[in-house]
C-alpha cells in the first residue's frame, strides 16, 4: 500500500524587477520575469508503507524543494501529491516554533497542529520530554536553546505518535551521535510498524542504515 504519491510533480520559480511587475504578469498585463527557474521537472514519487525513500544529490539539485512540496509545506507548479493518513515533518529547525514559548509548550502547540486531540498530547508530553533529554530546560523558552536541543524537540514531537509517513530534512546531522543513533533506532521501529519515511541526507551512514532505496536528482531531475 502507498502511503504517498507524487506524479509529474515541478517547481517554477520566476524573478520580476519589481512587486508591480510580478502582479501584472500574475493579471496577464505581459509584464515578463527576468529569470525562470526550473527547481524540479516532473518527478514522480511512490513510497509505500514501511518504506524509507532516501533523497540525494548536490547541493541546489531540487532535494528540500521536493520534500516540502511531499510534505505540503510548498505547493507544486504542476502535478500532484496524495499522502495517506496523518503526516509528520522534521525540515527546517525551527520551522513552527515559537522561540519565545517553552520547549514544553511548543510540543503542546506542534502537536495540535499535527491533528492530536488535547488529552492525547497531555498523555504522552512527560514521554516527550524524557525522550529529548534536555532536563530542565524542556520548561524554558527555546530562544535558550542550542541547535542541537532544537532538533531533539522536533524530532521527538515528530515521532511521539505513529505517522503514516514522515519528513525530514538533514535535521539528523546536527544531532549528537549518541542522539543520532538512538533517533535511528526509533526510525526504525516506526518503520516496521508501517511508517513510511522520507528524508533528505549527505549523511552517506543515515541513507545507509535507513532507507530501502535512493532518489538521485540532479537539477530538478531525477537520474534513473
Amino acid at each position: 500500500m502507498s502511503v504517498l504519491t507524487a506524479s509529474n510533480v515541478s517547481k517554477v520559480y520566476q524573478r520580476f524587477r519589481t512587486d508591480l511587475h510580478r502582479i501584472a504578469h500574475h493579471l496577464g498585463a505581459g509584464a515578463a520575469p527576468t529569470e525562470t527557474v526550473h527547481a524540479l521537472a516532473d518527478v514522480n514519487v511512490r513510497v509505500a508503507a514501511g518504506e524509507c525513500l532516501g533523497l540525494i544529490g548536490r547541493n541546489g539539485a531540487g532535494k528540500s524543494t521536493l520534500l516540502k512540496i511531499c510534505a505540503g509545506v510548498l505547493a507544486p507548479s504542476s502535478g500532484t501529491v496524495e499522502r495517506a493518513g496523518r503526516t509528520a515533518a522534521i525540515l527546517e529547525l525551527g520551522l513552527g516554533f515559537d522561540f519565545e514559548l517553552t520547549g514544553r509548550e511548543n510540543v503542546m502547540r506542534a502537536a495540535a497542529m499535527m491533528g492530536l486531540s488535547h488529552a492525547q498530547i497531555v498523555e504522552r508530553v512527560e514521554a516527550i520530554k524524557d525522550f529529548t533529554e534536555i532536563g530542565e530546560a524542556f520548561d524554558r523558552p527555546m530562544r535558550t536553546y542550542s541547535t542541537g536541543m532544537k532538533m531533539r524537540v522536533a524530532f521527538s514531537v515528530a515521532t511521539a505518535w505513529q505517522p503514516e509517513v514522515l519528513f525530514i530534512d538533514e535535521a539528523l546531522s546536527v544531532g549528537d551521535a549518541y542522539f543520532q543513533h538512538k533517533s535511528f533506532d526509533r526510525l526504525l521501529r516506526l518503520k516496521d510498524q508501517g511508517c513510511g519515511l522520507i528524508f533528505v541526507s549527505h549523511d552517506e551512514n543515515a541513507i545507509k542504515t535507513l532507507s530501502d532505496r535512493v532518489l538521485l536528482l540532479d537539477e530538478g531531475r531525477t537520474i534513473q
